[in-house]
């Protein structure tokens, strides 16, 4: 019942909230309200009050199965691609459901053995969440990573949550693959059935909670970073192109701009953001991110070495970052020390 709950908690906000959601949070929403249905079934199911045999519920049931994991697909893909499904995607997407619906009416209607859509469930639900699960971590892997190559600042639009989650979907998918085998009658009248109540329930929430707290995506990225035909250097002219981008940082300190993006320095050199981002990835083995951070950092390295006085937070804002947090974060991840350690042992 517990994993119910929290389908519904989040089903209602996703109603409520509907018309302030995107595009992917209305695929969240709908898996959420696909999972509170499929929750639903088991805890009637597992119930005193269940009684054997096919009925509507399991239709529903049979369903719902076996479309979870494409809408939690269809959410993952929402945020990573600008590029709404094509139909013969959708269709492979929801057609398992519809067949294990169909045979399961089949045996409702007309007395058919209920071995067939019961075993087609165990043999798709493994493969489909699997593969889910496996294609999802690996979109929103190749997400994140052209996140850092495209802002220097990227608070609010790392999909880094995002990723936490999916592995541990992962992790789930492997506990839902072995109860798809062991069957719901396994857990029947047992004290057992806490352990994967809880496991979904927390994991469910998580998703809920991240997901409709993260509000960017390819579609807000492409908006951002949307190019007027800005004419490309060549491959040949690459190393040209890095020279130009060295100039611009030490030169012209153009890493002082907050929340400077990959098409901020592309327009003010005459490129294109996908030459830059390469040009710096093959040049310095660094996401366009750490590139301009890294400039930052050594900045503001200079400006306490010349004035101590200064707080962390005018130090953070005279290098170019964006906020306090995001400066201590970077000089960690850069240095090793916090800004406040490298001064103590700087002046020791």
């Amino acid at each position: 019942m517990l994993p119910f709950m929290v389908c519904l908690f989040w089903t209602v906000h996703a109603g409520i909230s509907y018309r302030d959601l995107n595009r992917a949070q209305h695929y969240l929403g709908m898996f959420l309200s696909v999972s509170m249905v499929l929750f639903l079934y088991h805890a009637v199911y597992y119930s005193a009050a269940h009684t054997p045999g096919y009925n509507v519920l399991t239709v529903i049931y049979s369903w719902a199965t076996l479309t979870t994991y494409p809408l939690y697909y269809l959410y993952i893909k929402a945020i990573t691609d600008c590029h709404n499904p094509g139909k013969f995607e959708m269709a492979l997407l929801c057609t398992p459901g519809l067949i294990a619906a169909v045979a399961s009416v089949s045996v409702l209607l007309f007395g058919l053995n209920h071995e067939y859509p019961d075993g087609f469930i165990r043999i798709v639900r493994p493969i489909q969440t699997i593969l889910v699960c496996v294609i999802s971590l690996k979109k929103l892997t190749a997400f994140d990573r052209s996140v850092y190559d495209s802002y220097s600042e990227v608070d609010g639009k790392t999909a880094k949550p995002i990723i936490i989650l999916a592995a541990v979907q992962f992790t789930a998918a492997f506990c839902t693959v072995a109860l798809t085998f062991l069957g719901p009658r396994f857990f029947m009248g047992k004290d057992l059935l806490a352990v994967p109540s809880v496991l979904f329930a927390g994991i469910i929430y998580a998703i809920a909670y991240v997901g409709f707290r993260y509000r960017f995506g390819a579609y807000q990225m492409n908006d951002e970073l949307n190019e007027d035909n800005i004419p490309a250097y060549k491959e040949n002219e690459d190393s040209a192109l890095f020279n130009a981008i060295v100039e611009k940082m030490e030169k012209e300190r153009l890493f002082l701009q907050p929340g400077l993006s990959v098409i901020d320095l592309a327009k003010s050199i005459g490129s294109n953001r996908t030459y830059v981002s390469t040009s710096i990835n093959s040049h310095s083995g660094k996401s366009f991110a750490l590139f301009v951070n890294t400039y930052r950092v050594e900045y503001a390295k200079k400006i306490m070495e010349e004035d101590g006085k200064l707080s962390i937070a005018q130090v953070g804002e005279m290098s170019g970052f964006a906020s306090e947090e995001s400066f201590r974060r970077n000089f960690r991840i850069i240095t090793g020390k916090s800004p406040s350690d490298w001064v103590r042992r700087r002046n020791l």
